[in-house]
């Protein structure tokens, strides 16, 4: 049968109550037997005294009876008269708690005493005819004789009442003694008692607490394969075996965890190599394409030129949409390019001096253009002392190329502005526009490859999503970061921060 810990506690603190409550009990029971022989005491102490005082009243009537003979005074008859009263009346006190041996004395006395009186009524006669010679004979010859025998049976009582009342003080001592040894022996048991019931009591709670506190101490490392061991019936024993299940199901987990990690891994391993394989064949893609796509643009370019001659103006536009649709081309198998390089580790940036005025100047020579073919206008605000910077600055350059088309793209009216300022250390590259602008739960994606913020809008105004993602990857490995502030409806502002001189930037 399973016990609570609080049936546990309740059954000891009953016991130890119980103890305390039996010994209470055997206190009382004893003062109330030390109460009872007391009150025996007492009473042996009473008849004492009721047996000295019928001695002394018989002493008084001896006395009396002495000093009526030597004086011949009648009046000391009365007085052995009233010292016989008061003999009888304790006496007869003495007579209704006597034992049936003491009654036989008493009533020896009782007829000693009636032949006394006798005597002294004779004695009190010759006394009074004035024959006191006699009188003395009598005393002498019946009266003394009666007194001592008397004296003798009172002092026989007297013996035995002291004899008593010795015997109930020495009982009544005894049992003080032996309740006070009984009592502390009680007391003792009990308390003994109650601090093996304390001690079993804690160690069946410690023990358990030690064995869950080594049991999570092992967890915590992580060892799941450990048990705990508790032998109770009560509650602990139910969190024991809920802890041990709970260690079973970690380490099972665990053993999951592990299996699908070592999964994970191999699966990992198989996507870096298909990632890296990709990236090798976008760049050898992109390498091949490029070769021809060069060629295909120099040759329009010279046809525009009319090296070959005069072009008729119907054909002249056809070759000028395969100029324009060939520059889009070759930029995307550039960006194509360049992103698998990056993701391959085999990017490398040309650190050197740059002027933050050229990087500026070759994004509006770009893209002077395409402003004006939007009619849109185009500002650029440089400060002229910015000092000399450090840094790749083709990349640069193809940043804020980046971001600037990106505008003039999204833009329909207004204009789009580049400005450049010296924060710190940093200089910091913004490009602000007048365009559509972005919504807020769209921005955080912007930066991901392939990734426009809303697909009926890159279906409108064209681009496959790459930029972007490029120019966080450029100023990453310059050591900066980039960032875009945009309300929809009211345009946006791209911003990227790159170190004036870093100490030390990535080279992949």
């Amino acid at each position: 049968m399973r016990a609570s810990i609080h049936t546990k506690l309740l059954v000891a603190f009953l016991v130890v109550a119980a103890l305390f409550i039996a010994t209470g009990a055997m206190r009382l029971q004893t003062v109330r037997d030390i109460s009872h022989q007391s009150r025996f005491l007492d009473e042996a102490h009473k008849r004492v005294d009721l047996s000295r005082e019928i001695e002394h009243a018989l002493a008084l009537q001896m006395n009396y009876t002495e000093i009526a003979l030597i004086l011949g005074d009648e009046s000391a008859i009365a007085r052995i008269l009233r010292e016989n009263n008061r003999f009888n009346n304790k006496l007869a006190q003495i007579e209704g708690s006597a034992p049936p041996s003491e009654r036989e004395i008493i009533s020896r006395i009782y007829s000693a005493q009636d032949q006394l009186l006798s005597t002294v009524a004779d004695i009190a006669n010759l006394i009074r005819d004035g024959k006191v010679d006699e009188a003395m004979r009598v005393h002498q010859q019946t009266g003394r004789p009666l007194y001592d025998g008397i004296e003798a049976l009172v002092l026989q009582i007297v013996t035995n009442k002291e004899n008593d009342m010795t015997r109930f003080r020495d009982s009544v001592s005894t049992s003080v003694r032996r309740a006070n040894f009984l009592n502390a022996g009680v007391a003792g048991a009990a308390v003994f008692l109650a601090l093996i019931l304390g001690f079993i009591i804690s160690w069946s709670l410690i023990l358990p607490v030690r064995e869950a506190d080594v049991f999570l101490s092992q967890l915590a490392k992580g060892d799941f394969s450990t048990t705990i061991n508790v032998p109770n019936r009560d509650e602990f024993g139910v969190l024991a075996a809920h802890m041990n299940q709970m260690s079973r199901d970690l380490h099972r987990l665990d053993e999951e965890q592990r299996h699908a990690a070592q999964q994970l891994r191999a699966l990992n391993e198989q996507l870096e190599q298909a990632s890296k394989a990709k990236s090798d064949f976008l760049a050898s893609m992109s390498h091949e394409l490029r070769t021809p796509m060069n060629a295909i643009l120099g040759f329009t370019e010279l046809i525009l030129d009319e090296t070959y001659g005069e072009v008729p103006e119907d054909i002249n536009e056809r070759i000028g949409d395969i100029h324009t649709c060939g520059t889009q081309l070759l930029r995307l198998i550039n960006d194509v390019l360049d992103l698998s390089k990056i993701e391959a580790g085999r990017m490398e940036l040309q650190i050197e001096d740059y002027l933050a005025p050229d990087v500026v100047n070759a994004v509006t020579t770009s893209l002077g253009s395409l402003a004006e073919e939007k009619g849109l206008e185009l500002i650029a605000t440089v400060p002229p002392d910015l000092p000399d910077a450090r840094g790749d600055m083709k990349r640069i350059s193809q940043c804020l190329i980046n971001l600037t088309s990106n505008a003039l793209k999204f833009t329909k009216q207004g204009r789009v502005e580049i400005t450049v300022q010296l924060q710190g250390d940093d200089l910091i590259y913004r490009v602000t526009d007048t365009g559509i602008g972005l919504p807020p739960d769209q921005v955080d994606h912007l930066f991901e490859e392939f990734r426009q913020a809303n697909p009926a809008i890159a279906h409108e105004f064209g681009g496959t999503g790459l930029g972007l993602s490029i120019t966080k990857r450029f100023v990453e490995m310059h050591g900066g970061r980039i960032w875009v502030e945009s309300e929809l409806g009211k345009g946006s502002t791209f911003a990227f921060s790159v170190p004036l001189r870093p100490d030390r930037a990535q080279t992949t």
